[in-house]
């Protein structure tokens, strides 16, 4: 198939769940959709095939007493993509447990292997949204879990949650629980209504700049990270500007969560590009601060 892709000079796109693209127009070129499987535990290492759903894995690991993964439960997508954006979510990022992955070149087929410093990771980020994008095919990825668990609670609704429980000391499969319901709860689910999760990344202030805007915006959170610079929720900032719910066609703001923008119906392309456009512009205008689209655009 690559072969006969690089004969016909055809682009190719390597195509996982899709639940981080959003297509313009029609994509001119060859569509593979992989469908490697299985999972290799080797002590607390795991190696995982890209067409595994990456929610599955979660709990597949936990089911094997392997911890790390529990507050990445019911991120949507496949395991291949997971480095790709370097997926996180409530204090928790997969370069924290990252070891290595199997990749084709698109171009001459060969097989590469990719350490951590390989991916050059960063914040929604790899290698593979810039110098390599559409050049490689994820096959494989490692993970190296723990088998003591340490609890990574840095997220209030997640704590909440676990209260809520009751259960006292929280294993890693509450925490997976109580990250599962407040998924549920706060975000749209795709499988109903049409969305590519969150639709910006969060920004990120440096101390002495959050202190100014805080003169303003007393009430902004923020979360500081390993780095020292400070984590701005976007969807706080796109509430307070007065963009929950705002629609362009059939493309919306999600009421539940203003971070993620929804497919009322029919939603085109220039529904969803007209509307991330405008909530930027209104960000920007508002607090100064210049949002970055997170899904990636064809």
């Amino acid at each position: 198939m690559l072969a006969f892709a690089r004969e016909e000079k055809l682009r190719i796109l390597v195509l996982g769940g899709g639940s981080n693209i959003v297509f313009t127009k029609n994509f001119d070129g060859l569509v593979l959709m992989l469908d490697f499987r299985g999972v290799q535990v080797d002590g607390q290492k795991v190696t995982v095939g890209a067409g595994e759903n990456w929610h599955w894995l979660v709990r597949h690991t936990l089911q094997r007493g392997l911890f790390g993964l529990e507050n990445l439960s019911l991120i949507p997508g496949l395991a291949g993509a997971a480095p790709i954006q370097n997926i996180g979510a409530y204090g928790q990022e997969l370069d924290q447990v990252f070891v290595e992955l199997e990749a084709t070149d698109l171009s001459t087929g060969e097989e590469i292997n990719f350490t951590s410093s390989d991916c050059c990771f960063g914040y929604r980020h790899s290698i593979f949204k810039d110098e390599l994008k559409d050049r490689m095919a994820i096959t494989h990825i490692t993970l190296r879990l723990c088998s003591d668990f340490t609890p990574i609670l840095n997220y209030q609704d997640v704590v909440n949650e676990l209260e809520s429980l009751g259960e006292g000391i929280p294993t890693a499969t509450d925490i997976s629980d109580a990250v599962i319901a407040v998924r549920k709860r706060k975000l749209p689910n795709p499988d109903k209504q049409g969305n590519v999760g969150s639709f910006f990344k969060n920004p990120e202030m440096q101390s002495q700049k959050l202190e100014k805007f805080k003169q303003r915006w007393p009430d902004v959170p923020s979360r500081q990270l390993q780095s020292g610079v400070h984590k701005i929720p976007a969807a706080w900032l796109i509430e307070k500007a007065g963009m929950k719910g705002m629609s362009i066609g059939d493309a919306a703001v999600s009421t539940l969560h203003a971070l993620v923008i929804v497919n009322r119906g029919n939603a085109s392309s220039g529904d969803v590009l007209g509307l991330g456009a405008r909530v930027e512009k209104q960000v920007l205008a508002e607090f100064g601060i210049r949002l970055e689209i997170e899904p990636v655009f064809y």
